[in-house]
């Protein structure tokens, strides 16, 4: 039998790993962050506890026999171990689809108010929030751009709490439409300059966070014809507006479409300009989002990090195409909180069985201020 051959790649180091990624942070990324970063904070908010709230919530009542069907297709897809996005491929028809939607919001802005107001009154930390803080203070000038497809507010009541300056592209009162031209008007800060003997009044953009909602939001409503931002609503809704909120399931493409100036053209462009990408808490399930990220992360071989707890196979699959892409994930199985580090550069996993570098407070500690 013939003997394995040695690998002409190089081993890596936990210095080696630390250097590279805080060389990636020598230029900004584009961030995208997931349900990983609530639940850190609480793991209600992930994707299997909303599967259990809307087995047992969305009761079809007063349905038509096709909507009773089609969410009976649900459910038994799920007792036959498929995942919520899979199962409610089933559902089609509109009205069962805002009857889930308003089971959705309910259920997260439940949990949302809690935090959102020990957030507030500084009795909790969301777990970004000293990561986020340190990327904005570094900035050269202008803009964090930030991709996310939660629907829950932590992100915005951390900012506040924290005085950080973001802006979703919404602009205005209490109600709110969007506008990014005003909203870049108004980050700009007066700032005098001499010119020869005189001086000239100029704008300097104030560093901040751009935010892209691109799944909707628990303040974003269909009112109107519009979409507006209302944070007043956002526990208790009127009757009289629709929340806009992109559930999974194959019918969120054709909503997708239906709000697509709001909630994804801005976020398509600053994609476009970006060279970097960093993930954070994402599990790569929302191909839709993905797809040009990943052909930048492989066909153009641009920089990228991920920064989660638990990996998977569409992770695994694609650190096994891009060249430049970094991995921090928890060891598994093992029950310990050890660390796992991949570059297909070098050669096999770096092993850190002592250290929690997945985490984010330890990675902002630890590698990010280092």
């Amino acid at each position: 039998m013939a003997k394995p051959q040695p690998s002409s790649k190089p081993s890596l180091t936990e210095q080696g790993a630390i250097n590279a990624i805080r060389d990636f942070f020598r230029d900004t990324p584009f961030v995208v962050f997931g349900t990983g970063m609530s639940c850190a904070l609480d793991p209600r908010f992930g994707m299997p506890a909303l599967q259990d709230e809307l087995s047992c919530s969305v009761v079809p009542e007063s349905c038509s026999p096709e909507q009773e069907q089609q969410w009976m297709n649900v459910m038994e897809s799920l007792q036959n171990g498929s995942d919520l996005e899979t199962a409610l491929n089933n559902v089609s028809d509109m009205t069962l689809l805002e009857k889930i939607t308003s089971a959705t919001a309910r259920y997260v802005s439940t949990i949302d108010r809690v935090y959102a107001l020990q957030i507030t009154g500084g009795e909790v930390q969301w777990p970004a929030t000293a990561f986020f803080k340190r990327l904005v203070d570094t900035l050269p000038e202008g803009a964090l751009h930030v991709l996310t497809p939660n629907y829950d507010t932590l992100f915005e009541h951390a900012c506040d709490a924290e005085g950080i300056h973001y802006t979703s592209g919404f602009f205005g009162g209490l109600m709110r439409k969007i506008d990014w031209q005003a909203v870049q008007q108004s980050i700009f800060l007066p700032q005098q300059v001499r010119q020869g003997n005189r001086l000239k009044t100029i704008g300097k953009p104030r560093k901040h966070v751009r935010l892209y909602k691109v799944h909707g939001s628990l303040n974003l409503f269909h009112h109107l014809d519009e979409v507006v931002e209302n944070n007043a609503w956002m526990w208790n809704p009127p009757a009289f507006a629709s929340r806009v909120i992109i559930t999974p399931g194959l019918s969120k493409y054709e909503t997708l479409q239906n709000y697509r100036q709001e909630l994804l053209n801005s976020a398509d462009k600053a994609i476009e300009k970006a060279n970097r990408f960093l993930f954070l808490g994402y599990g790569f399930n929302d191909a839709h989002l993905e797809r040009y990220i990943k052909r930048k992360l492989t066909s153009q071989a641009c920089k990228g990090l991920i920064v989660t707890r638990d990996s998977n196979s569409r992770i695994e699959e694609l650190l096994a195409q891009a060249e430049n892409l970094w991995l921090v994930c928890k060891q598994q199985g093992d029950g310990s909180d050890g660390t796992r580090i991949f570059n297909k550069q070098h050669a096999g996993w770096l092993e850190l069985p002592t250290k929690a570098y997945w985490d984010i407070v330890t990675f902002t500690r630890e590698i990010l201020r280092g």
